[in-house]
């Protein structure tokens, strides 16, 4: 099948995110892992300790160990991020009939003067593929700031990622700043489970340009899913994503659609905004994202997978 354009993104900037060089990607003979953030160098992909926590200070991040221990500590390359690729046209590999990437997603910016509070979105495990090969398929809703260098996030995998896995399903949370990306140890869970993606807003440390904005993502009920960060940044771009990669024929990704369900935004005034929602689907490959109900009360939104 040839690859088609996936449409045009009504996204503000987003000819300028595809136009961004990316050298670490062109130039390294690094083995380059696909991440929930895109294509980067193995080297940079690190486990979090279950209770460490992840600190962006803006030009360096730390995991930082629950006594308050620094366990590592590297730089942040700026402008080069692998995330702000994702977005728009998913990426065309010649020996792949499907295109990879960001297939289909929904997104929404949060312009108000209150940033977001809470964000938190249920989906139920999809069906076993009928076909399994290498294949990675990453399903979430995420945040996203305006520099577009990052990404936080609640993850459902199928496949071997970078942080483990195998032919099931499994959950952890993710945080790429760059292309250093943090995760949590995979939790298997079951075709048919209920999954709930919670991500919360706990506050903020510092002011001005020292001030830090801290984070927390979670699995309801999965303790070990739990990761919280502190990051310079504000994260107020919100994402529905379905993504893939190594994906060869439509037999191998689920069939059938997978809902999005009680999408729930609160701001930091207590409020639930209004909305006006984005979506972005792969028409060449069937695949696409529909938003059912752009509440922020109990929006909904569906993947819909083509017929295998």
């Amino acid at each position: 099948m040839s690859l088609r354009l996936i449409g045009v993104c009504a996204l503000l900037g987003i000819q300028a995110f595809l136009s961004i060089a990316n050298p670490v990607l062109s130039d390294t003979t690094e083995e380059l892992v696909s991440t929930p953030g895109g294509l980067v160098p193995k080297s940079r992909v690190h486990a979090v300790p279950e209770s460490a926590r992840v600190h962006h200070t803006g030009s360096e991040v730390h995991i930082v160990a629950s006594d308050g221990t620094t366990i590592h500590s590297t730089p942040v390359t700026k402008g080069n991020s692998p995330v702000a690729k994702l977005f728009g046209e998913p990426s065309s590999v010649a020996s792949r009939d499907l295109a990879e990437g960001y297939v289909a997603y929904s997104y929404w910016n949060n312009t108000g003067k209150s940033q977001i509070a809470s964000f938190t979105t249920s989906y139920v495990v999809p069906p076993i593929p009928k076909t399994t090969n290498d294949q990675i398929l990453y399903f979430f809703n995420g945040l996203v700031p305006n520099s577009f260098d990052g990404i936080f996030q609640p993850v459902l995998q199928f496949g071997v990622s970078p942080a483990g896995g195998g032919l099931y399903y499994a959950v952890a949370s993710w945080f790429i700043v760059g292309f250093e990306t943090y995760y949590t140890t995979p939790v298997k869970v079951q075709p048919g489970q209920t999954i709930t993606g919670v991500m919360t807003f706990e506050g903020t440390t510092g002011s001005g340009s020292s001030e830090q904005y801290k984070w927390n993502s979670i699995f309801s009920g999965i303790p070990t899913s739990s990761l919280s960060i502190s990051t310079t940044e504000v994260y107020n771009w919100i994402y529905e994503v379905l993504e893939i990669y190594y994906v060869s024929t439509a037999s191998e990704l689920p069939t059938g659609t997978t809902t999005m369900t009680n999408i729930q935004i609160m701001t930091q005034d207590g409020q639930h905004p209004s909305m006006l929602w984005g979506a972005i689907s792969d028409p060449g490959d069937s695949i696409s994202m529909s938003i059912i109900s752009g509440t922020s009360t109990n929006g909904t939104m569906m993947i819909t997978y083509p017929v295998s």
